[in-house]
């Protein structure tokens, strides 16, 4: 009896390894015949899998910033000062003008203006102003600044698009290259010459091609005070059309690079040329520790009503909650891993 029963025991398990090896080999041969459809499909849904992994930890980062945010903290340790929170020692800096003041007086407090009922007040028409077209008439008298000393404020820079009518390479090789190079030559012919340069990416691809004494050179107009890094982004971003995560990209991309090889940090935005100015650009750029910023692409018939009102400097302050947006950006995406993988799976 107990000589059956060893040999059923033996036959059973037998027969479970032969199931076992039987269904690996099936899923094997499966594997092997997916079809291309179902193969791609599964890639797709790899693909959303990892993007939402990478958005969670995005939207973690955000929060995490928001709410245990200390802008220097990260730069403390560099000794950062000056225009460039340099790394370096930098001469002391000179008082800032008076009429620079005015933002500094202003507090979150005040109730401000919104600019949609600005927008209810102008006519946006096309005057024409003079040598200012859609501005004010101008003319001179010779004598105006007889007794007070004008002061006129002159900033050297230069805006480079990283693509518009060339390709990147383009633009670097016919003009780029030329303006830093030349950029590094006249400042270093006279101390008193200055520069502010915005875009990173042909900045970085600039630096991959000089040699060390010209790399030496430049950390020592950045020393100096001459050469001030503003912004710091990869590039200048549209701000109309571009959502937050590629803003907060190409700036974290930027701010990188700097620290790395340059050991900076910018402590002004500018924005010259975008197609538009959104407040979520002045958010992320005070949340990246920048104190103020320049904006140009402004309606000239706003730019007039704010020069009527002398409020040509202002904080800018955003309508929303950034916690409301990453929250409905969370949810919607979401809603579309659900109804994705419940539908076309």
């Amino acid at each position: 009896m107990k000589r059956w029963n060893r040999a059923l025991a033996a036959l059973g398990g037998g027969v479970f390894c032969v199931a076992v090896l039987s269904l690996y080999r099936l899923l094997e041969l499966s594997d092997r015949t997916t079809p291309p459809e179902l193969s791609r499909l599964q890639q797709k849904i790899d693909r959303l899998e990892r993007l939402l992994g990478d958005n969670n930890r995005l939207v973690a980062a955000v929060r995490d910033s928001l709410l245990h945010r200390r802008p220097e903290a990260s730069w403390e340790k560099t000794g950062g000062g000056g225009a460039n929170g340099s790394s370096v020692h930098l001469p002391p800096q000179r008082e800032a003008p008076a009429g620079c003041q005015i933002a500094g007086k202003m507090t979150d407090e005040e109730g401000g203006v919104k600019l949609l009922d600005v927008y209810e007040l102008l006519a946006f028409d096309n005057p024409d102003g003079g040598a200012w077209k859609q501005g004010f008439p101008i003319s001179y008298r010779g004598d105006e600044w007889a007794e007070q000393q004008l002061e006129v404020f002159v900033v050297p820079h230069s805006h480079n698009d990283p693509g518009w009518l060339k390709t990147f390479d383009g633009y670097y090789g016919d003009q780029t290259r030329h303006i830093l190079d030349n950029m590094l030559l006249k400042l270093s012919q006279d101390p008193r010459r200055r520069m502010i340069w915005s875009e990173v990416s042909f900045f970085a691809r600039w630096w991959s091609d000089i040699d060390e004494q010209k790399r030496d050179a430049v950390r020592r107009l950045l020393g100096a005070g001459q050469l001030e890094m503003v912004s710091g982004g990869w590039v200048m971003p549209d701000e109309a059309n571009t959502h937050y995560p590629a803003l907060l990209e190409q700036l974290l991309l930027g701010h990188t690079w700097l620290h790395t090889h340059l050991g900076v940090k910018p402590r002004s935005g500018w924005a010259v040329d975008p197609f538009g100015h959104s407040p979520t650009m002045a958010y992320l750029l005070k949340g990246a520790g920048l104190s103020a910023m320049l904006v140009q692409r402004v309606h000239y018939a706003v730019k007039k009503q704010f020069a009527r009102q002398q409020t040509l400097e202002f904080l800018w302050r955003q309508s929303w909650g950034i916690f409301l947006l990453l929250n409905v950006f969370c949810f919607f995406y979401f809603i579309f891993i659900f109804i994705f993988i419940n539908f076309f799976v």
